[in-house]
């Protein structure tokens, strides 16, 4: 075999060379492979995401709010669809000319449309023109036909009613946010998901077309407004405050048995469609943010305490010490001389020199106790944004004079929504309801997702206390101070209040102050409880029996005719109310605890053993209040005809029964049958009214 000839010194420079080259393109190649697999492969996202900034525009357009509407479904508040107007300055080629003829479509001036036209000769893939225009505008854009000028749906805030309710429902923000109300407090359920258009350009920004992701509705918000009761009193209560010239008013219209708040009202009011036209003073709810001293009207809780506790009499004669009281050096006057009355009259004819004197009797801490057992000093927890809790200050920073004082309504501020709630527990026999003002929550679909529940928060004092206090408080009507708040056909139990004002320097006002009446009415079977005040009214006659007691009267007579109310029968002995027990929550107030701290059930708050809840049980000879408590718990409105033992009912028993309907007891002098099981275990601590 011949070897092969050695390469000459030249040959393997040339081989070397060739080697180097090669190998140099295979590392190039290596750093070219690596750098593609970091591009597409690590930095993939990244690039991804670089190229969608320069490639696509995401445009977020507000979803469709849910609907507001009464406790019968009138709509309040809904959405409607709005378009609204954008450019592509890229397809526009004059945008001189075509800010020009959008300036004088849209009605703008010189310097909104210099600023549009700038605007259009920026190289940009979107700009808004105007959002949310008028169905007339968007069809005069329309028909100029411009190049580059498109149009997107959205929608904006409608208020059908205009003003009706508008404390309470709000308004929305110009990003369709809700800025107080219900509209704020039930943001999140109402907005919905948002929809998204995006929009794809090529290299040069030159639009090539979008696509949108649809948007989900909010929820609906059922009140517990009714609107043709929420009319009256708006309608009402703006004559008052024009007729008395007040500087604002007030009015709550409540359903004592639930808490559901019918009417809420506030004047000085605003059209939510516009509210930036308004002062934004305007806006504030009166009735749940702003505090004030109740004056008499405070005497109910005083006289509720002064009875549970057995302090006084109801016709146990009171010294009024000729129209005044000395107390630590300060004289009280009374607004009358009076020299001994009844404790009823105490009450109906609003001496403050006697409830004083029977407050001495029940001691701060007793007092300080049913103050806050009623609800004063803390949040009622109503559904609604910037509810105030009053100022109720602690006995320890009591003065000599704050007892007497507290009695009639000084030194205690309370809001409307509070004395409202507190007059209820009276009403419905002893307890204190949480108001509602939403009644449920629906999906799109129709869907209840969240529902309200009357919630008893506990029980303030006993049902045959709440039977004094209410015949007490009907002769307020009948012979006292409130005599204007009657109405024909039903008994009215309630009372005045007119509180001082406190002026510029620190003392009460001997000018201004606050008209108030509150009361409940048919007063042996309350269907409604209606506050109302006037602040500052003027005139000759202007104190709350003048001003206040006439308006309670305009506004619950006609909401007792929407709701079918009969009129008072003289057969109709007593009515009872009660609770379905499922539905009552009760909070027992312990004293050195919060108001609303959370405590154990009432044995009176459980079902009764051994009844259907949906079947009518066997009453026939049981006692009136046996047959009473036993019908009340089952949700029936129960009338009592006669004196003695049941002798027949309607529904007859093993009727199919639901919650509110009305449950006939004929009584007798002699029991015809044993007690009947479910009346047996009926203990009387059940309200009775």
């Amino acid at each position: 075999m011949i070897a092969p000839a050695p390469l000459s010194a030249r040959e393997r420079r040339v081989r070397l060379r060739l080697m180097l080259v090669a190998l140099s393109a295979c590392l190039w190649a290596l750093v070219v492979v690596m750098r593609l697999v970091q591009i597409q492969v690590m930095d993939r996202a990244s690039y991804e995401k670089q190229a969608a900034r320069q490639s696509e525009r995401t445009i977020t357009l507000d979803p469709r709010r849910g609907a507001i509407v009464d406790r019968s479904g009138h709509p309040l508040a809904v959405s409607v669809d709005a378009e609204s107007i954008y450019a592509v300055p890229q397809d526009i080629d004059d945008p001189t000319h075509t800010a020009t003829a959008l300036a004088r479509a849209l009605g703008l001036d010189a310097a909104h449309r210099r600023d549009l036209q700038s605007q259009l000769e920026k190289t940009r893939a979107f700009v808004w023109v105007q959002r949310k225009v008028d169905p007339g505008t968007a069809r005069a854009v329309r028909a100029l036909q411009l190049e580059g000028v498109g149009f997107l749906t959205e929608n904006r805030r409608y208020y059908p009613q205009r003003e009706l309710a508008a404390h309470v429902i709000g308004y929305v923000g110009l990003d369709n946010t809700g800025m107080s109300g219900i509209e704020y407090a039930f943001e999140d359920l109402m907005r919905g998901r948002a929809a998204k258009v995006v929009i794809r350009t090529d290299a040069r920004r030159r639009a090539l077309g979008h696509t949108e992701k649809p948007s989900t509705d909010g929820h609906t918000v059922v009140l517990t407004l009714d609107d043709a009761i929420q009319h009256v009193a708006e309608k009402e209560l703006e004559k008052a405050v024009a007729d008395t010239g007040s500087q604002a008013g007030m009015a709550v219209v409540m359903d004592p048995r639930t808490g559901e708040i019918l009417a809420l009202a506030n004047r000085p009011t605003f059209n939510p469609n516009r509210f930036g036209a308004y002062p934004s003073s305007r806006w504030r709810n009166r009735a749940v943010a702003d505090a004030y001293e109740p004056g008499s009207m405070f005497k109910i809780i005083t006289a509720a305490a002064s009875l549970e506790e057995k302090v006084v009499d109801p016709d146990e004669v009171i010294d009024c010490g000729h129209g005044a009281l000395e107390v630590a050096g300060i004289r009280i006057n009374d607004h009358k001389v009076f020299d001994s009355l009844t404790f009823r009259d105490v009450i109906a004819k609003s001496s403050d020199v006697g409830v004083a004197r029977v407050a001495q009797r029940l001691g701060k801490d007793n007092f300080n106790r049913y103050m806050r057992q009623f609800g004063f000093g803390a949040v009622t927890g109503v559904e609604l944004p910037g509810e105030s809790g009053g100022l109720l200050r602690p006995p320890n920073r009591w003065s000599a004079l704050s007892l007497p004082t507290l009695s009639f309504g000084q030194e205690i501020v309370v809001t409307a929504l509070q004395m409202t709630t507190a007059v209820a527990a009276i009403a419905n026999g002893g307890y204190l309801m949480k108001p509602v003002i939403v009644r449920a929550v629906e999906d799109s679909d129709g869907h209840v997702v969240r529902e309200a529940r009357p919630t008893a928060v506990r029980r303030v004092v006993d049902a045959a206390t709440a039977d004094t206090l209410t015949d007490i408080l009907k002769g307020v009507v009948l012979r006292g101070t409130g005599h204007r708040a009657a109405i024909p056909g039903y008994a009215v139990a309630g009372k005045t209040g007119t509180a001082q004002k406190v002026d510029a320097s620190g003392h009460y006002s001997m000018v201004d102050h606050v008209a108030s009446f509150v009361g409940f009415v048919p007063a042996t079977r309350p269907a409604l409880v209606v506050l109302v005040s006037l602040e500052t009214p003027r005139g000759p006659a202007n104190e709350g029996g003048d001003v206040a007691a006439p308006l309670f009267a305009r506004i619950a007579e006609p909401a007792l005719r929407r709701l079918a109310v009969p009129p008072d029968d003289p057969d109709r002995v007593l009515r009872a109310s009660g609770f379905r027990p499922e539905m009552v929550h009760t909070v027992a107030y312990r004293p050195g605890t919060d108001a609303g701290a959370e405590g154990g059930s009432r044995e009176a708050d459980r079902p009764v053993a051994g009844t259907d809840p949906g079947l009518m049980p066997d009453l026939r000879g049981a006692s009136a209040r046996e047959g009473a408590t036993a019908a009340a718990r089952l949700g029936l409105i129960v009338e009592l005809k006669g004196t003695g033992r049941v002798v027949t009912q309607s529904p007859e028993p093993g009727a199919e029964i639901e919650a509110g309907m009305t449950c006939v007891l004929q009584l007798g002098g002699a029991a015809t049958a044993a007690p009947s099981p479910a009346a047996a275990r009926a203990r009387p601590e059940a309200p009775a009214r």
